[in-house]
């Protein structure tokens, strides 16, 4: 389970990552016909409450040209979650949604915020993974 307060502080970097996408999306959208992607902001996600340094800002969707760093998607230095952006079309319209991943003792958890006509991809914590720690 994801604390209380640490899922207080990754709401709060969600909101202000879906306020700087809800900016940046339309434009890319009108000039691309589709949705940035940002790949994984972090190689292994956020562990435990620490704050990280986001280190993977330059990787891109294997389909896409540009990274967070090509785009300026403002982030903090250091997050409470690994974030990525999946784009989808669907019959109802295109969307994105938000993905925030975190380790706490060894188990990864996600957050998904949709963004578009999809509303079941909005999800609140659920455990996505077990890891064995050794």
């Amino acid at each position: 389970m994801v604390p209380l307060s640490l899922q207080a502080t990754i709401d709060n970097e969600l909101a202000a990552l879906i306020s700087d996408l809800a900016l940046k999306q339309p434009t890319y959208f009108t000039t691309k016909g589709r949705y940035w992607q940002g790949a994984r902001t972090h190689t292994t996600p956020p562990a435990d409450g620490l704050l990280v340094a986001p280190n993977n800002l330059t990787a891109k969707a294997t389909d896409q040209t540009d990274s967070w760093l090509t785009l300026a998607i403002a982030l903090p230095a250091l997050t409470a979650a690994a974030y990525t952006v999946h784009a989808y079309a669907a019959r109802a319209g295109d969307g994105y949604v938000i993905h925030a991943d975190v380790i706490i003792s060894g188990v990864q958890h996600r957050k998904s915020v949709n963004v578009g006509p999809a509303a079941w991809l909005t999800r609140t914590w659920r455990t996505t993974k077990v890891i064995k720690m050794s």
